[in-house]
């Protein structure tokens, strides 16, 4: 599994014990555990942004590389850690036109 695959896992809520099947972008390689971290997808565009958002236009050249059926945020502040065990599927990756917003919104995010 490569740097950036779009995948789809069941996502647990931050605030309760339901979960949803989503897409979400694999942010590192596995570990010695087969475990990744994931940032969550989300194509509800209309929320506010927040730091660590990255958006994705549907009218972008490269979108159908995704996998994605609409326009998405990237939120690199929702992330968790799954096991490739519990990945359901792969909708696509990431083009790499958006590896230097991603790298910027994370070095945001932790302050590095």
């Amino acid at each position: 599994m490569s740097l950036y695959k779009i995948i789809l896992i069941d996502f647990q809520f931050s605030d309760s014990p339901k979960q949803k099947l989503r897409p979400a972008l694999i942010l590192s390689k596995r570990d010695i555990h087969e475990d990744v971290i994931a940032a969550a997808i989300s194509s509800k565009i209309n929320k506010a942004r927040q730091t660590g958002d990255v958006f994705i236009s549907s009218n972008d050249d490269d979108f159908k590389l995704t996998g994605l059926k609409a326009s998405s945020i990237i939120r690199l502040n929702k992330l968790t850690t799954v096991n490739s065990k519990r990945i359901s599927g792969e909708l696509g990756v990431l083009p790499h036109s958006y590896e230097t917003a991603i790298k910027r919104q994370l070095r945001e995010i932790f302050s590095i």
